[in-house]
């Protein structure tokens, strides 16, 4: 096994780690810190399939927490639409153009929830209105075809909802899970999944089981904001390094 492939396999246990630990940053960990080593456009395929066992898991596990009106009134249709037009983009964009473009994303809300999180328990934030919250959904779904990781702007957006903790993660499984199935149909019609993609992805299923059963072990020990900000911190200097590579 390659060096490189061993460190992105740890990089790949950190971001299931984070699934099953607070329901969001999985792919986008592997990516933001995997892309020194290599093209998204090669990690993506090897890593859907993994997620997508990840979230299966999660919901199978915590689907009776699920709040199922948040998810079919309000997340699914507009993440759905975005999410057409991302994978389209994804087809479409040049790799450095691609490369620039996520740094980007990651730097601006990854910025913008840290920022939340040092403000949350000094005054009480007021929700979004629909349209502009409906505008966050749809992103998030555009972000998430062309990187299969549409988290950030999903967990601002479910955030100002006020889902409790517990309704809060296993929902926002259920996001992925719904939407990876169609993303890794996608791929598979377009040959970016193929026996390659899938030997890769099957040596990382260790990093797959060693992340969920970390994660699930500490999720009751450890505080979700601490957390999320050691997350929202690793990938903001992450994507401040790749756009200005």
């Amino acid at each position: 096994m390659e060096p490189s492939f061993a460190l992105f396999g740890f990089f790949a246990l950190l971001s299931y780690f984070s699934a099953a630990l607070a329901g969001f940053g999985g792919v986008i960990i592997a990516l933001t810190l995997g892309v020194h080593l290599y093209p998204i456009q090669w990690m993506l395929p090897v890593l859907l399939p993994l997620t997508l066992l990840a979230n299966l898991y999660i919901f199978i596990r915590h689907h009776r927490h699920i709040d199922r009106r948040v998810l079919a009134v309000r997340i699914l249709p507009f993440m759905g639409a975005g999410l057409a037009i991302g994978f389209a983009l994804f087809t479409a964009l040049h790799s450095a153009l691609l490369r620039l473009l996520f740094g980007l994303m990651v730097t601006a809300v990854s910025a913008q929830e840290l920022i939340r999180l040092l403000r949350s328990g000094r005054r009480i934030e007021a929700p979004l209105p629909n349209w502009l919250s409906n505008g966050y959904l749809f992103a998030a779904g555009v972000v998430h075809g062309i990187y299969a990781s549409g988290g950030p702007l999903l967990v601002y957006a479910a955030n100002k909802m006020k889902l409790q903790k517990a309704a809060f993660r296993s929902t926002l499984s259920v996001v992925w899970l719904i939407l990876n199935i169609f993303l890794t149909a996608a791929y598979v019609a377009a040959g970016k999944i193929d026996t390659v993609s899938l030997t890769h992805s099957a040596c990382l299923l260790p990093a797959l089981i060693l992340g969920i059963l970390a994660g699930e072990r500490l999720h009751r020990h450890i505080s979700e904001r601490t957390f999320k900000m050691v997350v929202f911190t690793l990938l903001l200097l992450s994507g401040i390094f790749i756009s200005l590579k």
